[in-house]
């Protein structure tokens, strides 16, 4: 009986212990110990949510996480968490990778290339040249890529050499004209335009050469642009319409007002967010048609959004009255609320609001939940007056949503109220949801 009381004691003592260690350390101390010790399901998991928080804290112990594992998967996680903080420390890492590929593993090579390409890091652009003269099929896709987000008109020339040679498969082609346009390559002109023009290439590559010459903002591509824009094949009208939007010439918004009222819906969104990407106001009747009576759900949606972007006193009262009306139907008119907090001017922001409270005192929720999913949706500091009311909603989810919303934003001007909501919320989830808050929001 003596042996096994002691035993108990002993027991005890452990668990106690235990219990200590755990509620002794930080968050931040347990997470560091996780980069450290734990296992690769753990870190990767942890790496997602530090990635949702944009939380750097922890990089030092992370990089050294990514230097001593062997792990394929974790490496290309590390990586990836470290592209979206757009954190540059892995630059000199993810070259020595691509330097060294046939001794790496495949997974981990195409993560490098893809953290370089995300950072628009030039450290292994003379490899990725190398890869594509030699045509590596294994990373050929990944270098062209990363060439056209990092490279310069020295390793254009070689994608259009790629392009041209012999035996050069419809993918690279494809994606060789993607690339030149994301390098803006003024210097491929001559290349792209001859690829849109032609009815015998084919319809993806045509679709891509047009978004390139869109990107290159060289006035040579809007009549070769405005010719593909009536082509026979929809996507490519498409395509050819939605590039015109970065021209601002008289020849390209014609073309951009005439395609919203093609036959096919495709050219029609495509238009709609040309408009708004030209700022076209001679378009704006054309889109208020467009946003009322077009049969496309997705033209309305579109066309309501590049009003907003157009923006002025026109649309911004069409804007609040379309959102006012009921008729109009709860999707549209949670476009309408979306787009005004995003682009709308003062007073269109102060009408919605006042439609967002109205529509929180009505018995049918319906409406009012659409509302409060697409304010929550606009990270802005527009959105927080609609944040404030959600807070005191007697919905629970609704609160959690502020809540959420007011931590991704860092929004330290509700603190106060999330302070309150933390100590007097009648749900406990509500009340830890906003403690966490409150740590975010502290400086």
């Amino acid at each position: 009986m003596k042996r096994l009381s002691l035993l108990a004691v002993a027991l005890l003592a452990v668990v106690v212990f235990a219990g200590a260690d755990d509620t002794g350390r930080t968050e931040s101390e347990k997470r560091a110990a996780t980069i450290r010790y734990g296992i690769e399901s753990q870190v990767v998991e942890l790496l997602s949510t530090l990635k949702t928080e944009k939380d750097d804290s922890l990089k030092a112990e992370i990089l050294d996480a990514f230097d001593a594992s062997t792990s394929t998967k974790l490496k290309a996680s590390i990586l990836e968490y470290l592209a979206a903080l757009e954190l540059g420390d892995a630059e000199a890492r993810a070259a020595r990778i691509v330097a060294e590929r046939d001794s790496n593993a495949e997974g981990v090579v195409t993560a490098a290339f893809s953290y370089l390409r995300a950072l628009k890091l030039r450290a292994a652009l003379d490899e990725a040249a190398e890869i594509v003269a030699d045509d590596e099929g294994r990373y050929l896709q990944a270098a062209i890529r990363y060439i056209g987000a990092a490279g310069t008109e020295k390793q254009a020339a070689a994608l259009r050499a790629a392009y041209e040679a012999d035996g050069a498969s419809q993918a690279t082609k494809e994606a060789v004209v993607q690339a030149l346009g994301a390098l803006r390559s003024v210097e491929s002109f001559e290349l792209l335009s001859s690829v849109a023009s032609s009815e015998e290439s084919s319809k993806a590559i045509r679709m891509y050469a047009c978004s390139a010459l869109g990107e290159l903002g060289d006035d040579r591509a809007v009549p070769v642009l405005v010719g593909a824009s009536v082509s026979s094949d929809p996507n490519v009208r498409a395509a050819a319409v939605e590039a015109l939007g970065t021209y601002s010439g008289a020849d390209a918004l014609a073309a951009v007002r005439q395609a919203l009222r093609d036959a096919h819906a495709l050219p029609r969104i495509a238009a709609a967010k040309a408009s708004g990407e030209s700022r076209d106001a001679e378009a704006l009747p054309y889109l208020e048609y467009k946003a009322s009576y077009d049969p496309e759900k997705a033209v309305r949606e579109a066309s309501i959004a590049a009003l907003a972007s157009i923006g002025g006193q026109r649309a911004d009262d069409y804007l609040s009255a379309f959102l006012e009306e009921p008729k109009n139907g709860t999707q549209y008119r949670s476009v309408a609320l979306k787009a005004i907090l995003a682009d709308g001017g003062g007073e269109a922001r102060k009408k919605a609001l006042a439609v967002f409270a109205a529509a929180q005192s009505e018995k049918d929720r319906a409406p009012f939940t659409a509302f409060a999913k697409a304010a929550m949706s606009v990270d802005d500091e527009a959105a927080a007056p609609f944040a404030e009311l959600m807070l005191g909603d007697k919905d629970f989810s609704m609160r959690l949503g502020a809540l959420a919303w007011i931590e991704r934003n860092r929004y330290a001007a509700l603190a106060d109220a999330v302070r309150s909501v933390s100590e007097t919320d009648a749900s406990d989830a509500v009340k830890k949801r906003a403690a966490k808050a409150l740590e975010r929001l502290s400086p």
